[in-house]
């Protein structure tokens, strides 16, 4: 090793020797076929930047792929990404595609810290589960509403907005990692609320009204698909008479709210489902 690498050992080297090692550096790794474009990735994206440093820290393990890709070797969005596809969605994607949605610095590194793990993140895929990022501030859902109202069928007025129909303000969503069955619940159509409940897997759970219309807003937002386009879904919001609130029809004149008893059946009702938190 030559004298201008190994000054870098010292406690304070030379300004000049960090700046010949440098030089190298990118040189050598140059030669190994890295490119400008390569470099790039790690300063323009945070999650690249920690696994390059991560790969450094660990002495640069030898990456073995297969087809073009390894997953034993991601962490982090990639990882999440290459496993559930266009069901992950991100909340950088979140902001970027819906007006008057902005993330903070801390909300961004909490969302990357927690990160379902690999073997949740199959199981999603495996379940018909999409991963998408809540929003930035509790939104109720008629925060939501407002925030996007071409999304819903009824752009201003409603049922549910009337003021007795507290669960509209009441029931949130929020800044945290949302875990939704993209569809109804297999078999829970004309099914009642309490024929609908044993469908449920042990680490499922009915989600609520605000939690449903964000995911399924958000991802028409990112991905341009509508869920639940021939079926609703009934989430664990109640109305102010007892009733169970359910969305669905979802497609171009907007996402419909409706309402009914939990003892009526439908063969186009079914049930909603989230994964439970760890």
């Amino acid at each position: 090793m030559s004298t201008n690498i190994a000054a870098l050992d010292q406690t304070e080297p030379d300004v000049s020797n960090v700046l010949d090692f440098t030089a190298k550096f990118f040189r050598v790794l140059g030669k190994a076929g890295v490119s400008v474009k390569d470099f790039r990735l790690p300063v323009q994206n945070r999650v690249a930047r920690r696994n390059l440093a991560e790969f450094l820290k660990a002495g640069c393990p030898k990456v073995v792929t297969t087809n073009g890709q390894n997953t034993e070797t991601l962490v982090g969005y990639e990882l999440a990404a290459t496993i559930l596809g266009k069901d992950f969605v991100t909340p950088e994607e979140i902001a970027s595609a819906r007006v008057g949605v902005v993330y903070t610095e801390d909300q961004l590194e909490q969302f990357e810290s927690s990160l379902p793990s690999r073997e949740e993140l199959e199981w999603l895929r495996d379940n018909g589960y999409m991963l998408i990022a809540g929003p930035p501030k509790e939104m109720s859902l008629l925060d939501i509403r407002d925030l996007n109202n071409e999304y819903f069928y009824s752009k201003t007025e409603g049922w549910y907005s009337a003021e007795k129909e507290k669960f509209s303000r009441d029931d949130k969503a929020t800044t945290k990692w949302l875990k939704l069955r993209k569809r109804e619940v297999p078999n829970s159509t004309n099914k009642t609320w309490d024929e609908q409940q044993p469908l449920l897997l042990e680490v499922e759970h009915v989600p609520n009204v605000a939690e449903v219309v964000w995911g399924v807003t958000s991802y028409k937002a990112v991905r341009g698909v509508y869920l639940l386009p021939n079926v609703y879904v009934r989430t664990s919001s109640l109305g102010s008479g007892g009733d169970r609130v359910g969305v669905g029809y979802f497609a171009a004149k907007g996402l419909r709210v409706g309402n009914g008893w939990g003892s009526s059946r439908d063969d186009s009702l079914g049930l909603a489902s989230a994964r439970n938190c760890n």
